[in-house]
């Protein structure tokens, strides 16, 4: 069986590795999506530099030769740009048209490509890319020899438009400029370096967090779920006591029942054993006989109610019982006892049903004590019947005699204890029956009660169809 406590924390260690890959992707994707955004910045700013100073320089020759014939202006154009790349440290440089085409270039390539894959069509804004590795060769238009490897370097490629001036717009043509990427690379690596630890630092900030979080939960959770285990533990002792105490109850209810049986038959031998009439009867006597009677009635019920006790305290009586085969043998019992008071006692067809072995003990003894009651109501001549049905769930059994009814007291105080109206009576006979049935998961109630006889329905689970 799983210890609860291992599952927990297994289950939580599984959702501290989850939380933790969740954070490490959250501040890897920032500190990524940061690092292009500030490098983006950083290339951004050495463009609008270049761009400025082509600009200034553009500017500055063409004041100083502002005579100068139309042919000899590309040549100044020139000239401005490569003025312009002293001060950038530039590697080399080219001017174009605005669709790409070369004009000048220093040095001067082997061949000219063409137009840029990159190249824009009408720049208006300075354009810049950065290569980590890029090659030297193709920078100064120099050719490898078959199997050598380029000459690799940080590059920083920048074309920047030039104009006559801010205020004329005039295009006079696009400056193309490779500078050396040392210094970019070097701001790159200073920048990389500063995002890594601000990114650790935030990832194990957050670990921690969450970590802290986590084995707090965890404490708690192991608390609850050992309250949880002591609560179990009670609910389990509450659950033995309580099925102790309807062990104990049902018990209870039959010793009831059992002494609420003696209570008659002890009374009429009392009688007996005190009339010195009987005595000089001997065993011929009216006496005589009603003594041997009640002596029989006495130990059949004292063995009926021990073996009901016995498979109650053992509780080995889950046994089935047709309820044919229960009901004849009540039919036989009870139509014995009724002979002597003169009331016929009639059983009608038994259902095709099956209850259990303490349903038909318990029940049993329910069932004497409602026909017994039915036939000392009824008087001499009459008769008591007992109807069997069933139901899916339910066996019932209605047992309705031809007395005079119940009293308007009884009626009140129906099944609790009262004080009997009858000679010897104890006045708990109902009572005990009423609880017997509940035991059992049925229940007892009155149906009707007249002039012309009281009806009471025992109703008792019976097992599944």
């Amino acid at each position: 069986m799983r210890n609860p406590a291992s599952q927990s924390r297994r289950t939580v260690v599984a959702v501290l590795i989850a939380m933790l890959a969740i954070l490490a992707g959250l501040v890897g994707g920032l500190t990524g999506w940061l690092r292009s955004r500030l490098h983006a910045e950083v290339l951004q700013r050495e463009a609008e530099a270049m761009h400025a100073v082509a600009l200034m320089q553009v500017a500055a020759v063409q004041a100083r030769e502002a005579g100068a014939s139309a042919g000899d202006g590309e040549a100044a154009l020139f000239t401005a740009v490569l003025e312009s790349s002293r001060l950038r440290g530039v590697l080399a440089v080219d001017l174009r048209d605005e669709q790409g085409a070369l004009r000048l270039a220093l040095p001067e390539p082997a061949a000219d490509q063409g137009q840029k894959p990159w190249w824009p069509a009408n720049p208006d804004q300075p354009l810049v890319r950065y290569q980590a590795h890029g090659s030297l060769e193709a920078v100064f238009g120099a050719k490898l020899a078959p199997g050598d490897e380029p000459t690799r370097a940080p590059l920083l490629e920048i074309v920047v438009p030039l104009r006559a001036g801010a205020a004329a717009g005039i295009r006079l043509g696009v400056a193309h400029y490779w500078i050396d990427g040392g210094t970019v690379a070097a701001e790159f690596a200073r920048m990389d370096q500063g995002l890594l630890g601000l990114a650790v630092l935030a990832f194990l900030g957050g670990a921690a967090l969450v970590t802290g979080v986590l084995v707090w939960a965890l404490r708690r959770l192991g608390a609850a779920e050992l309250r949880l285990a002591e609560q179990g533990q009670d609910l389990a002792r509450a659950n033995q006591e309580l099925d102790f105490a309807a062990k104990t109850g049902a018990i209870g209810a039959i010793s009831a029942h059992l002494i609420h049986g003696l209570k008659n038959p002890l009374a009429g031998l009392e009688g007996f054993v005190s009339d010195p009439a009987s005595a000089q009867a001997g065993p011929q006597g009216e006496a005589w006989r009603g003594a041997v009677e009640t002596t029989r009635r006495l130990r059949a019920l004292v063995q009926e109610v021990t073996v009901v006790l016995r498979a109650e305290a053992a509780g080995r009586a889950e046994y089935p019982v047709p309820a044919a085969e229960w009901l004849g043998a009540a039919a036989e019992r009870l139509r014995n006892r009724a002979r002597p008071a003169g009331v016929e006692v009639e059983f009608g067809p038994a259902p095709t049903a099956t209850v259990t072995g303490r349903t038909a003990n318990l029940g049993g003894l329910i069932l004497d004590n409602l026909v017994g009651n039915a036939v000392e109501a009824t008087p001499p001549g009459g008769r008591v019947r007992v109807t069997a049905t069933a139901t899916n769930e339910t066996l019932d059994l209605l047992v309705e005699d031809t007395g005079p009814g119940l009293s308007d007291e009884a009626r009140a105080a129906l099944f609790r204890p009262v004080r009997s109206t009858k000679r010897h009576g104890g006045g708990v006979g109902l009572a005990i029956s009423h609880q017997l049935a509940r035991h059992l998961g049925g229940a007892l109630e009155l149906v009707h009660s007249g002039p012309a006889g009281s009806a009471f329905r025992l109703r008792v689970p019976r097992l599944p169809p």
